[in-house]
């Protein structure tokens, strides 16, 4: 597929946009399609601060980052250690050099600074509202809760949060399967606590949640 879309790019250079490019980068990553919901998300919301946990390779730091560009500013801080944790892809482990080319391949460096700590490292006094905020990283269920603890309060009103992997217990693939999978228990307790949550049955599972207990008031 990736050979296709480079050779078609080659027929037809005006048709070779940012966003039609990089599906012919080795993101690896098994966000799939889904990171074209984090590109329309961050078009509609015209988001100043966008953050996400969990970078790896930058499939979805680039599909951010590429909406940034269109939209003609905003930014978003790309949190991950690149180091070994107990949630790498095998293939993934030191991704810093990688996620860098990826970014500047795409155009996108002006719209994305990588921020290489853990989580709770770089919430340590942080400064501004969030509008979208991308949870991908340590998929424990104290890992998730965590995450979610230290940013949710920075979360601007009409913020929105995503999730990967939530519904990971639904069909689970005996290849993939871990035990320590907490993604999916611990958004499905935001919904039964009252939050909105709307998944896509789609890339593992997709989840958007607006971190407001019954939702924004409209009225």
């Amino acid at each position: 597929m990736k050979a296709i879309v480079s050779k078609l790019a080659g027929l037809f250079p005006r048709l070779r946009s940012r966003e039609f490019y990089i599906e012919t980068f080795d993101f690896r990553s098994g966000l799939g399609d889904s990171a074209w919901l984090l590109y329309g998300l961050a078009r509609s919301i015209k988001p100043k601060v966008c953050v996400e946990i969990g970078s790896a390779r930058g499939k979805s730091a680039c599909a951010v980052g590429l909406a940034l560009r269109r939209n003609g500013g905003g930014k978003l801080y790309a949190i991950d250690p690149h180091s070994p944790t107990q949630w790498n892809d095998a293939d993934s482990t030191d991704s810093f050099a990688i996620i860098t080319k990826h970014l500047q391949k795409a155009g996108v460096s002006d719209y994305v600074e990588i921020v290489r700590k853990t989580s709770k490292e770089a919430a340590a006094g942080w400064p501004r509202p969030i509008d979208l905020i991308f949870i991908d990283g340590d998929h424990s269920y104290e890992g998730v809760k965590a995450d979610w603890d230290l940013f949710i309060p920075h979360v601007s009103e009409f913020g929105v949060v995503v999730f990967h992997d939530t519904i990971w217990d639904l069909r689970p693939d005996p290849k993939l399967s871990r035990g320590d999978m907490g993604v999916p228990r611990f958004v499905d307790e935001l919904r039964t606590a009252g939050y909105p949550v709307i998944t896509i049955d789609q890339n593992f599972g997709v989840s958007m949640v607006q971190p407001r207990l019954g939702g924004v008031k409209l009225r």
